[in-house]
């Protein structure tokens, strides 16, 4: 368990000129960029990137400011793991659609940004409903997101909101979009369940197997508890099922089924995994004892994926009926 990884404290006066230069020289390389796309790659005008230099100039010294006013700034492993999961799903999903003429990299960033927003407040909102005593008693809770508590079907559902409204009047499907971005949610979701490790929240029962980890926040009466690492073997399910998606896609036919696939796969695991989790989600739902929360909104969600593609295989049979 490592909620805070590291402290930023105060610059001193080279370390602000440095960070200055360095966004600068960010800003610089940016325009020289955005002049490659719109023109001559031959030909590049510096002049012309500079304000984007001066912008970067200035954007690092707001940060060197920003850590002498209000420093040190604390390192979160958790909310460190949420950055580099999305990093790492958007690094894919630039490599997956490289050969695709519909797919630039723009779009691919924006779109990230626009689910990445989405998810966070989806993911917060359901959070809260599911714990709500604790915000209650401290509203401003609900803005501290850096230190963990989120939930995946309230992020899945807020993020698949964004991309639906960011690809509003947009000349691509939400059904396509959903398969494009599908394997790099899904690691994406993995590196994110180290962050959940490191923060030691979404815990696990009880257990004396060998790899048992203990938890010091959640020792009771003075007694640290050794517990399953849940939180990693969701990362292992992850990954797991990332090379699954990428072994059947290629047999997938009908856009939005690898998406389906994956919500299917996800929810059995999830299903399997709340067997050895604690907290939140692995309470009890009363009107379906002894299934979790956990469990009853996966066995849902995959239902409802099942469902949905087979209503589509028909509806595709029909469409074009075997001659």
């Amino acid at each position: 368990m490592c909620p805070i990884l590291f402290e930023i404290g105060a610059p001193p006066m080279w370390a602000t000129i440095a960070i200055a230069l360095v966004f600068g020289v960010i800003g610089l390389i940016l325009g020289i960029l955005d002049q490659r796309e719109d023109g001559d790659r031959r030909s590049v005008n510096l002049l012309r990137a500079l304000p984007m230099a001066l912008a970067g100039v200035a954007v690092g010294a707001a940060v060197a400011f920003a850590l002498q006013r209000w420093g040190p700034l604390q390192v979160r492993g958790w909310g460190t793991m949420l950055t580099v999961g999305f990093a790492a799903g958007l690094l894919w999903a630039i490599y997956d659609t490289r050969k695709d003429e519909q797919i630039t990299v723009d779009l691919l960033v924006d779109l990230t940004l626009a689910i990445l927003v989405g998810a966070i407040v989806g993911a917060r909102l359901i959070s809260a409903a599911l714990n709500w005593p604790d915000f209650a008693r401290d509203p401003l809770e609900l803005l501290r997101v850096w230190e963990g508590g989120l939930s995946f079907h309230g992020g899945l559902l807020g993020g698949f909101l964004g991309a639906a409204i960011y690809i509003h009047r947009r000349p691509i499907s939400m059904a396509r979009v959903a398969d494009m971005l599908t394997p790099s949610i899904t690691l994406g979701y993995a590196i994110t369940r180290v962050g959940c490790f490191l923060n030691g929240c979404c815990y696990g029962a009880p257990s004396d197997v060998p790899w048992a980890i203990t938890l010091p926040h959640l020792s009771g009466h003075g007694e640290i508890v050794p517990r399953h690492p849940v939180q990693l073997y969701a990362t292992a399910a992850s990954l797991v099922i990332f090379g699954l998606l990428l072994l059947i896609r290629r047999h997938l036919n009908r856009q939005g089924h690898l998406f389906l696939v994956y919500l299917i796969l996800y929810s059995l695991a999830r299903f399997g995994l709340e067997h050895f989790r604690r907290g939140v989600s692995g309470e009890i739902f009363a009107p379906l004892a002894p299934l979790t929360v956990a469990q009853f909104a996966s066995a849902l969600v995959a239902l409802l994926a099942a469902i949905l593609m087979v209503w589509d295989l028909r509806r595709a049979g029909r469409d074009n009926p075997a001659k």
